[in-house]
């Protein structure tokens, strides 16, 4: 491995003879694999000489971040003091990357404690129930959880006991996070959480009767959250922007397709497989976030030859075999974050004026459409991977054109 980094004889023998050849060759070839450059797995095999040298390293050890950061500021004073340094600014921060990716990698990092939060073992009995009594899926049980540890958390400060909480102090909390940026949906999506786990509470006997079913949500109007996209003529315009043959353009322009088309959550192209695609047939599969399972979808020709694209032109070469992978090393599957930041970006230099502008905003553009051109809700439903036919009947009720064209009726007279 060193032999195919380093050319000089006279350094090739100095790494091979330091100690901890072959952990530092087992991080290299990690490296080298996730498709890192020539010349930064050259920089990584010298600075591991420095880490060695600071850390005083014979034989690898559990290591902490504050022993990593004392001998960074120990090489950055080092550096300071050698004429022959071009530049020092940044050694520390350099030297303290690659001590703590390199030992991440070994399992010798040592992670700081962090305190366990008062109302811990309450949360893990709560997800404990929910999975193995009730059955929620790990979505429903980590969002109640998440929910539950917000308010313990707020609660605590407050240092009083859970046997003492009163359905006041839960007014106060969702009060509290209402004037500081959560919406009537957040807040009311909240409150059912905080009612289950209170629910559960009660069972459990840390709290006293009632105070789940005094818990209230904030009212919501019934067409308060029917989806809203942008208008079939945005969406084509903005396929008509995405122009050019770089990286980012490629894998954008089949990321979009890939929502525009099918209409699939972000989560569903984000887990996307490169087996997940039988070329010979033109159908691939989709496993779908909410109702859970795999479903099989055909090719549509643009879509395909978009996604054959990026994969010839500017997908990296990488063992990881996510469809989607970030452009830059090391190479890793695109999170959902990462996919909303590319649609929204989109939407927005190509001027595309609408309430919301990720993944979800095309989802029901893809909907809309399809109602306009005359397709069934089953349809619909199918395509979007809907469990219940409700869920598919509210772009039924957001159909503006549809009900314009209802208003525009001449009734000669009638009124």
């Amino acid at each position: 491995m060193l032999t195919s980094i380093l050319k000089r004889p006279y350094f090739i023998a100095r790494h091979q003879e330091l100690p901890l050849r072959g952990e530092r060759e087992a991080f290299l070839k990690h490296l080298r694999d996730q498709g890192t450059s020539h010349a930064a797995l050259r920089s990584i095999c010298w600075q591991m000489l420095n880490v060695m040298d600071q850390l005083q390293l014979k034989r690898m050890r559990s290591i902490s971040i504050e022993e990593i950061k004392e001998a960074a500021e120990r090489w950055n004073t080092q550096q300071r003091s050698n004429p022959r340094a071009r530049s020092y600014e940044r050694s520390a921060v350099y030297f303290t990357y690659v001590a703590k990716k390199w030992l991440r990698f070994a399992g010798k990092l040592k992670q700081p404690t962090v305190a366990r939060m008062r109302y811990a073992d309450r949360v893990e009995d709560f997800a404990l129930w929910m999975r193995e009594e009730e059955g929620l899926s790990a979505h429903s049980i980590c969002s109640y959880c998440w929910k539950a540890t917000w308010f313990l958390r707020w609660f605590s400060d407050q240092s009083r006991s859970l046997a003492k909480i009163r359905v006041k102090d839960i007014d106060e909390f969702l009060i509290f996070k209402a004037a500081h940026g959560w919406s009537r949906r957040s807040v009311a999506v909240a409150a059912q959480a905080l009612r289950v786990f209170f629910r559960h509470a009660e069972r459990r006997g840390w709290c006293r009767r009632g105070i789940s079913e005094g818990i209230e949500s904030p009212r919501l109007y019934v067409y308060e959250g029917l989806p809203e996209g942008p208008e079939w003529s945005d969406v084509q315009r903005l396929l008509r922007d995405v122009v050019g043959e770089s990286a980012y353009a490629l894998r954008a322009r089949a990321v979009l397709l890939l929502f525009i088309v099918y209409g699939l959550r972000s989560g569903e192209v984000s887990r996307l497989q490169l087996n997940d695609f039988d070329w010979r047939s033109e159908m691939f599969v989709v496993n779908h976030s909410k109702r859970g399972g795999a479903q099989r979808y055909p090719l549509q020709r643009e879509v395909g030859e978009a996604i054959l694209a990026y994969l010839r032109k500017a997908r990296p070469q990488s063992s990881c075999r996510s469809l989607f992978l970030t452009l830059n090393p090391p190479y890793r599957p695109l999170s959902t974050a990462a996919l909303w930041d590319i649609t929204s970006r989109r939407i927005r230099r190509a001027g595309i004026r609408c309430r919301r502008h990720g993944p979800h905003s095309l989802r029901h553009a893809c909907a809309t459409h399809l109602l306009e051109q005359g397709a069934s809700l089953k349809t619909i439903g199918d395509l979007l991977g809907h469990r219940d036919a409700a869920s598919t009947g509210i772009y039924a009720k957001v159909h503006l054109k549809a009900l314009r064209r209802v208003a525009d009726i001449d009734l000669g007279g009638l009124l």
